[in-house]
């Protein structure tokens, strides 16, 4: 006998449909032939029929099998070998003689067997075509009519129809087992693809946050917490550009701590880190929101002041200045205080590149340290000092 296995193509999974359906069809057909050999057997047939008998009961399941599962689509195909199998059955009841208990068990295992794929339509076309292998019969002119069976026939009858109900059962029954716990899985599937997703954007939202923390810290001083070197050569020349294409006025200001080598061999370096993170908080508690502090290295920093008139520049630094003199820093036991020497350039006036800039900005910062530190100087042409706390630059202008 051929197994699936046989009728296999190499490689190609066996549709489950087809699968189940020739299990199905080759136990009942065992079956059938049981109980039309039980009829024939006390009422005489030739050896044509039960070389037929045989061949259609032992052999034709596999064939609409190996056909089922060579087709292109081998539903569609399985589902027609079913009506092919209703015509055969009522062909074989009408060459029996439509006995009643023959024809009621095949006839209603057959519509059982399409209903159960196909509905009621499938069962209509069923019906259809178990008449039609009937009438195939009458047209040749050899029925004759014989209902009745003997004990042995009609028991087979009712046993194998008993069984065929609790196999249909048990196969609907397996499939709505089936069809729920596939909507179970597909629930908790849902779910988990849900608390998936949830914990993916969690995590990218996460992924983001640490991306700007990452960024955040790159352009940031880790003494200070002021932008550092790298993060103004990114910025001064957009904040430029800014001002330019705005038509405002852009300060530079560069600052020193004066004697901060003296801090540090006097105090020690924590002494000297301490200094300069006071300065740092003054910066960036006194700045507003548009300017840019900056650690320029070591000792230096270095503010960005857009959208700021002369006067009003000069007298923030000033400011800085005086409140960083005021500043007292505390190093264990240790009351310090330090002046600043501030340097200023104005764009565009005196630079129209941040190389200029600097430059100039560090050019009136040598001088405010050579003329004794604690000072404001501005290069610029337009901008007069004040006695008090600035001075211009000669031979700068």
């Amino acid at each position: 006998m051929l197994s699936p296995s046989s009728l296999k193509r190499p490689g190609e999974p066996i549709n489950p449909f087809v699968l189940a359906n020739y299990r199905v069809r080759t136990a009942s057909f065992v079956m059938a032939f049981a109980i039309f050999a039980a009829h024939w057997w006390s009422n005489g047939a030739g050896r044509l029929l039960w070389g037929l008998l045989l061949l259609q009961f032992f052999v034709y399941p596999h064939l609409l099998f190996w056909r089922a599962r060579r087709a292109p689509r081998p539903l569609d195909a399985e589902l027609k070998n079913l009506l092919v199998d209703a015509f055969f059955l009522g062909l074989w009841c009408a060459v029996s003689g439509l006995p009643v208990w023959i024809t009621f068990t095949l006839f209603g295992a057959t519509l059982m067997n399409v209903a159960f794929y196909r509905n009621l339509l499938g069962a209509l076309q069923a019906s259809l075509f178990f008449g039609a292998g009937v009438l195939a019969w009458v047209a040749l002119g050899h029925l004759k009519f014989t209902p009745d069976t003997n004990t042995l026939t009609t028991g087979l009858c009712v046993v194998g129809f008993m069984v065929y109900l609790l196999v249909v059962t048990s196969a609907a029954y397996q499939r709505s087992i089936n069809l729920r716990d596939t909507r179970r899985e597909l629930r908790h599937s849902e779910q988990a693809l849900h608390h998936a997703n949830a914990d993916l954007q969690a995590q990218l939202l996460e992924n983001q946050h640490l991306q700007i923390q990452l960024k955040e810290q790159a352009n940031r001083d880790p003494l200070t917490g002021l932008y550092n070197r790298r993060y103004l050569d990114s910025t001064l020349a957009r904040e430029m550009a800014r001002c330019k294409r705005e038509g405002h006025r852009l300060w530079l200001m560069l600052i020193d701590l004066d004697h901060f080598k003296n801090i540090n061999d006097q105090h020690g370096h924590q002494a000297g880190d301490e200094v300069i993170k006071s300065l740092a908080r003054l910066l960036h508690d006194q700045a507003r929101a548009d300017d840019i502090a900056c650690r320029f290295g070591g000792e230096e920093f270095l503010l960005l002041l857009p959208h700021m008139t002369p006067a009003v520049a000069l007298a923030r630094a000033e400011q800085w200045r005086q409140a960083f003199a005021d500043t007292v820093t505390e190093v264990n036991g240790q009351r310090l205080q330090a002046t600043l020497s501030i340097g200023m350039a104005d764009y565009p006036m005196n630079g129209l590149t941040p190389e200029d800039l600097i430059g100039n900005a560090d050019r009136a910062l040598y001088r405010a340290k050579s003329q004794g530190r604690n000072c404001v100087i501005a290069f610029s042409k337009t901008v007069r000092s004040t006695p008090a706390w600035s001075a211009t630059v000669p031979g700068l202008l």
